[in-house]
C-alpha cells in the first residue's frame, strides 16, 4: 500500500471514530449493563409493555399483566412520555411527578416487576434517534421475550411515535456495534400491538385473545391509583364528571365506574371478536371482557406455543 493509501485508511478510521463519538454525545442516557449483570434464567418469561403515557399499558394489557405476574412471569411497563400534559389545571412539572408516583403504585397493585416512566414530554414525542437509542438500551437491559406497543395508525401522535420507535428498534436490538454499551439481544423479541378500534388501514387482527374476567378486580385496584386521570382529567375531557360522587363513595362504586368506562374497550372487543373466540376456543364461552393483541412482522415470528405462553395458557 502506498503512503497515500495508508493516509486515506487512517483518515477514514478517524472519521468513523469521530462520527461514533458524536452519536454517543447525542444519545439519551440510561444505565450501561454488562452481560454478566443480566440474570437470564431459562424458562422465566419476560414481557415488556412500551407505550406512550402512564396508564396506557394499564388500559391495554393490565389484566394480562396481573395474570402473568401471578404465574411468575417478569413483567415491566414502560411509559415513554411523562404524562405532563394530561390535566386541565395542574401544571406540567407537578403533574409529571404525580403521574410517576401513580404509575409506580399501580404497578405494585398488578404485581409487576417495574413501572418505568421516562422523562419525555407529552404531545411532542418524535420517533427520532435519541428516543430510539433510549428504548434500545431499556429493551436490551431487560432482554424481553415479548414487547407490547401501539399500532402506528392510532389517533394520538405520541402513540404513533412509540409504535414507530419499537418497530424501528426491532432489528437493531441484534446489531452489536450499534449502541455497543448495551448488551446485544441475541434472541429478538416477539412484538405485539395492543388492541385499538381503528379501521384504517385495517382492523386489528386478533392473534392473541385473553380472558380478562378473572383479573378485573385486581386490575381495578391498579387503575384506581391513576387518580389524576380516572377522577380528574378523563372525566373532564370525556364528560363523566356527574358520576364522580357515586364513584368515590365506595370501593364497589369505584370498581363499577372503572369497569363501565375504562374496561369498555375490553367489553367491546369481546363482542367484535366473539366469532374469532368461538373458532379458537369452541369449548369455552365468550367472556364479557377480553384483551386482544396482534403480532407485528417487525419482531420474531412466534410459534403457537410462544403465543400460548404470552397469553398465560401454559408456563
Amino acid at each position: 500500500m502506498t503512503n497515500v493509501g495508508r493516509i486515506a485508511v487512517v483518515a477514514a478510521g478517524l472519521a468513523v471514530a469521530a462520527c461514533q463519538a458524536g452519536a454517543a454525545e447525542k444519545t439519551v442516557g440510561y444505565k450501561s449493563w454488562s452481560s454478566s449483570e443480566i440474570p437470564r434464567a431459562e424458562g422465566v418469561l419476560r414481557v415488556m409493555a412500551i407505550v406512550a403515557h402512564p396508564d396506557d399499558a394499564d388500559f391495554r394489557m393490565g389484566c394480562l399483566a396481573v395474570k402473568l405476574s401471578r404465574m411468575g412471569v417478569r413483567v415491566r411497563f414502560v411509559s415513554v412520555c411523562n404524562g405532563n400534559m394530561g390535566h386541565q389545571t395542574m401544571m406540567p412539572p407537578e403533574l409529571a411527578a404525580r403521574r410517576k408516583r401513580e404509575a409506580e403504585e399501580a404497578g405494585r397493585k398488578y404485581g409487576i416487576e417495574r413501572y418505568d416512566v421516562l422523562d419525555n414530554a407529552d404531545c411532542s414525542l418524535m420517533p427520532d434517534y435519541e428516543r430510539r437509542v433510549q428504548l434500545v438500551k431499556l429493551i436490551r437491559e431487560f432482554q424481553p421475550d415479548f414487547i407490547v406497543t401501539h399500532r402506528t395508525c392510532d389517533y394520538h401522535a405520541d402513540h404513533r411515535a412509540v409504535g414507530q420507535l419499537v418497530q424501528d428498534a426491532g432489528y437493531l436490538l441484534g446489531v452489536p456495534h450499534w449502541v455497543p454499551d448495551a448488551p446485544v439481544q441475541r434472541k429478538r423479541p416477539v412484538i405485539l400491538f395492543a388492541t385499538d378500534s381503528f379501521t384504517q388501514p385495517r382492523t386489528l387482527r386478533p392473534d392473541v385473545m385473553v380472558d380478562a374476567e378473572p383479573f378485573l378486580e385486581q386490575w381495578c385496584e391498579g387503575v384506581n391509583c391513576h387518580v389524576s386521570q380516572i377522577y380528574e382529567w378523563l372525566p373532564w375531557d370525556s364528560g363523566y364528571q356527574s358520576e364522580l360522587a357515586a364513584a368515590k363513595a365506595s370501593k364497589e362504586g369505584r370498581n363499577a365506574y372503572i369497569i363501565r368506562h375504562w374496561a369498555a374497550r375490553k367489553a367491546r372487543d369481546a363482542k367484535r371478536f366473539a366469532e374469532n373466540w368461538k373458532a379458537k376456543y369452541p369449548d369455552t364461552p365468550v367472556p364479557g371482557h377480553i384483551e386482544v393483541f396482534e403480532v407485528s412482522e417487525y419482531g420474531r415470528k412466534p410459534s403457537a406455543d410462544d403465543l400460548a405462553r404470552f397469553a398465560g395458557l401454559v408456563k
